[in-house]
């Protein structure tokens, strides 16, 4: 996988992880290193990394579009496991928006700083 557009400004950015579970949670040395970035385009492009998480709700989308085709043409296991799968992803991707929030929010905070 590419190194993110974020990292490779070294701006001194912590790297958020790259993983289908979402970002690594943060930690204070992260939003240390983030409040100390004077790099708005590092910055703007880590923000995008960080909400570039939601595509994975795409899955939810195609499991349940699947559950209902399989449902409408008798396939009951295929609806039910269809169903199973659409509702692992939406856990899924609760917790992957959740973590990159928190990432968003020290950034948000930093250029908002930045702004002043």
């Amino acid at each position: 996988m590419a190194t993110p557009l974020y990292l490779r400004r070294d701006a001194g950015l912590p790297d958020m992880g790259r993983s289908g579970a979402g970002p690594r949670a943060i930690n204070g040395a992260d939003v240390d290193a983030i409040m100390a970035c004077a790099d708005l385009a590092a910055l703007a492009e880590m923000k995008g990394y960080a909400r570039s998480y939601f595509a994975m709700s795409g899955l939810i989308v195609m499991a349940a579009g699947m559950s209902v085709g399989a449902a409408l043409t008798g396939r009951t296991r295929v609806a039910a496991a269809a169903i199973g799968v659409a509702t692992v992803a939406g856990l899924g991707v609760i917790e992957a928006r959740r973590r990159a929030r928190q990432w968003e929010a020290a950034i948000d905070a930093r250029v908002a700083h930045i702004a002043r």
